[in-house]
Order: structure tokens, then C-alpha cells, then sequence
């Protein structure tokens, strides 16, 4: 697999990750039980985990992910 592929991949993962957790908290607005928990625990790991690939596999996604991050923790 080339690395634009990987960079579609990862880039599509990301995508649905951070869209299952939002409709998990806001759009269903209630994750009851073990499932609930499963799905969310699920999304925001297949978001971290394609955030970190995305990193790893391109420079660009990761200063601007960076330059993002200082952003908005930026403390004076």
C-alpha cells in the first residue's frame, strides 16, 4: 500500500471516528449501558490512533495539527 493510500485511509478513519462520536454524544444524546460506553471508548481510540498515523505518515498534517494544538491551549 503507498503512502497516499495509507494517507486516504487514515484520513477516512478519522473522519469516522469523530463523526460516530458525535452522534454518540449529541445526535443520540444518550450512551446507555456497556454499549453505549463500547462505541464511544471505540471512537475517540479509532480518533486518537488515525491522528497519530496521520502524524507519523505526513509532515504537513502533522505542523498543522501542531500548530493547531498551540493554538488553543495557548496560555499568556
Amino acid at each position: 500500500m503507498n503512502k497516499r493510500n495509507k494517507l486516504l485511509l487514515y484520513g477516512a478513519l478519522l473522519l469516522i471516528g469523530f463523526t460516530a462520536f458525535i452522534f454518540e454524544g449529541f445526535a443520540f444524546q444518550k450512551p446507555d449501558g456497556f454499549l453505549g460506553f463500547m462505541i464511544c471508548l471505540a471512537s475517540v481510540l479509532l480518533t486518537f490512533g488515525s491522528i497519530i498515523k496521520l502524524c507519523r505518515l505526513s509532515p504537513k498534517f502533522e505542523n498543522s495539527f501542531l500548530k493547531t494544538l498551540d493554538i488553543l491551549f495557548w496560555l499568556p
